[in-house]
């Protein structure tokens, strides 16, 4: 009897502490998912180049932004930063930009930087809404002119605003298939596919996205594994380009160096 109840009172409390953990994990994913910095370590005129910053009003919230002027006619990147990160982390990608000549427009998704408010997939889709706005209607720029650049969950933005606005071009870097397959790798013994109602589901928008599409992924990534960005590149439409660089998910590209310098440039303007 004892060992009977006591082998009971196990499997009640293994039982509970799954439901604790399932339940912690639901009403916490805002928090488990993103990781905003505040404030700015640098602006562009530590990095040598001449800068604007524009304010935006999404959905209530001030956005703080940056705007670089790149050569007349050359082409805009509309750049989406990764997760962990704000755009005064950005160098290594807008020195390239800005070397070849491009314009570059930084989002601060809400919640991130000295933008107001906190994040939320909904929420970030809002913030590249307005920046794709602004550049269109407050700049002038032409569709045909625009090339959306998504690093990590910035990949998740920047394929979510692609399905609704083509851009002449698309680069996504070590971007997840979905929310909820990495949260699949990372607890397999968790139902999260359910549970999970952040999706930024890049594998789905892929599918639908006819532009130009390069993908880039790290061999080496720490985070977010190589065969996410094999499956994405499988699933997109022709034309498209993988470029497998190396070194960890947030150092990749500038690991790469001048690789990855030459792949970009032959993508953005062959």
């Amino acid at each position: 009897m004892n060992s009977s109840f006591s082998w009971l009172n196990i499997f009640l409390i293994l039982i509970g502490g799954y439901g604790l953990l399932a339940a912690y994990l639901y009403f916490s994913q805002n928090s488990q998912v993103y990781h905003p910095p505040k404030g700015h370590i640098q602006t562009p005129k530590e990095w040598g180049m001449e800068y604007d910053t524009v304010l935006l009003k999404s959905a209530g919230h001030t956005l703080t932004n940056w705007w670089i002027p790149g050569r007349d006619e050359n082409p805009v990147v509309l750049f989406f930063h990764g997760n962990a990160s704000n755009i005064s982390e950005a160098y290594d990608h807008v020195k390239l930009f800005h070397s070849l000549g491009m314009g570059v427009f930084l989002l601060e998704y809400r919640g991130y930087g000295l933008s107001e408010g906190h994040p939320s997939e909904e929420g970030t889709q809002a913030d590249a809404e307005a920046a794709w706005q602004f550049l269109r209607d407050k700049k002038n720029i032409p569709v045909s002119r625009i090339i959306f650049y998504g690093h990590s969950l910035g990949g998740g933005v920047a394929t979510g605003l692609a399905v609704k606005h083509p851009p002449a071009k698309l680069v996504i870097e070590g971007t997840f298939t979905s929310v909820p397959d990495v949260a699949a790798e990372i607890y397999p013994y968790l139902p999260v596919r359910m549970m999970a109602h952040i999706k930024y589901p890049n594998l789905k928008n892929i599918k639908q996205i006819k532009v130009p599409v390069l993908i880039i992924h790290s061999i080496d990534d720490d985070i977010i594994p190589f065969t996410h960005g094999e499956k994405l590149f499988a699933a997109a439409n022709e034309p498209k380009t993988f470029y497998k660089s190396s070194g960890s998910h947030h150092s990749g590209f500038s690991t790469a160096g001048s690789d990855s310098a030459q792949v970009l440039k032959k993508f953005i303007f062959q």
